[in-house]
């Protein structure tokens, strides 16, 4: 694949499984994390396109965080010395609280990393429990204050919306404590089902009962309002900034850039190819110590495909989508019938999502695929 602006790095490590996580990871292991790094090295040295200087580089996981200090540096001087880093405008590091050092700090900060995005969730600490978080809310707020002690003032909050036995009231008081830490960025996510993880086994055994779609939009439509309030910037259906902290990364995804993944579970997108690593650290390491690229998966997309996918990634966005970019009659006659709908808008040449569209992206989404 060609050199690209954009790379993501898969950290497959957890210090444990969530039970509504729906991502690739494993128990994090000192032995086994250095032989990742070890095939890491070689993904790199053998399959990054030279020369590379990318915009923005994205840690992701599982949780890159957990690495201990003198593996997380061996990470950071490797990927130093395989780019350039003249043009890097924005390089973002996943972490749990609880999970951040000074010294972890310090690293990052000499690195370069200049974003880091927090897994908060909920500052309940008995839901935290349920869903097997391994922190609690002292933790978040001990990690806040430790980045801003450090000098890291671009970091972001994540949270889950509509969660179970979460009162509006205490809804609101939780997203009042996020808005008062002052984070340059916040993500709301709703609450989804991800096959085979733990959650579904206990909601399809009725042991967890969730909050109705209602509900569920009640509580993101709570969060839209009082942090549009208080002055966050709604620049995509579940992220919030400060104006000018937008994650540069994801934007750029959305609108369609290409992009290069490495370590296991990670993609790549170079014009109408994309390519998965698979999901398989064992057959990752064992691979890459022959010399060979990580075992994965390929697909070539019609050009008809390819413009659908992106024009629905670009209606993510509150700046819409400029369609004379593209040329697809049918996705204009789509759009007509969800203007009827209520669903989307035009407005100075560029189509997108009404505040009741956000409400049924997913529909919308599908619908132009």
């Amino acid at each position: 694949m060609t050199a690209s602006e954009h790379l993501y790095f898969h950290v497959p490590f957890c210090s444990g499984k969530c039970t509504y996580c729906g991502f690739y990871s494993v128990p994090y292991n000192p032995a086994l994390a250095d032989k990742w790094l070890n095939a890491l090295q070689q993904e790199l040295a053998s399959f990054l396109p030279q020369p590379s200087d990318p915009i923005t580089i994205y840690f992701g996981g599982g949780t890159p965080s957990i690495l201990p200090a003198h593996q997380l540096d061996r990470f950071l001087n490797m990927i130093r010395n395989s780019i350039n880093t003249v043009k890097l405008q924005e390089w973002t590091i996943e972490a749990n609280p609880g999970t951040l050092t000074p010294e972890k700090l310090k690293l990052l900060q000499e690195a370069g990393v200049n974003r880091i995005s927090l897994g908060v969730q909920t500052m309940n600490d008995s839901i935290l429990a349920q869903f097997k978080r391994r922190h609690t809310q002292s933790d978040t707020v001990s990690t806040i204050n430790l980045l801003r002690d450090t000098g890291f003032d671009n970091f972001g909050l994540d949270l889950i919306a509509g969660l179970p036995a979460v009162s509006t009231s205490q809804w609101r008081r939780e997203l009042e404590d996020i808005i008062a830490f002052q984070p340059r960025h916040i993500s709301v996510y709703a609450l989804s089902l991800e096959p085979d993880s733990a959650l579904k086994d206990s909601v399809d055994r009725k042991q967890i009962i969730l909050p109705d779609e209602d509900a569920q939009l009640d509580a993101i439509h709570l969060a839209d309002d009082l942090l549009s309030a208080a002055g966050w910037l709604r620049y995509e259906i579940s992220n919030y900034a400060q104006p000018g902290f937008e994650c540069r990364h994801n934007l750029d995804f959305w609108r369609g850039g290409d992009y290069l993944g490495f370590g296991p579970a990670a993609a790549s997108r170079s014009g109408l190819t994309r390519r998965t690593n698979l999901p398989d650290l064992s057959a990752y390491i064992s691979t890459l110590s022959t010399c060979q690229p990580p075992p994965s998966e390929t697909e070539t997309l019609s050009h008809e495909k390819d413009i659908k996918e992106r024009i629905a990634f670009a209606f993510r966005l509150s700046e819409g989508v400029e369609m004379k970019r593209f040329s697809d009659p049918s996705a204009t006659e789509t759009l007509s019938q969800l203007a009827l709908e209520g669903l989307v808008e035009s407005a100075d040449e560029r189509w997108r999502l009404t505040r009741i569209g956000r409400d049924f992206a997913d529909h919308v989404l599908q619908a132009l695929i």
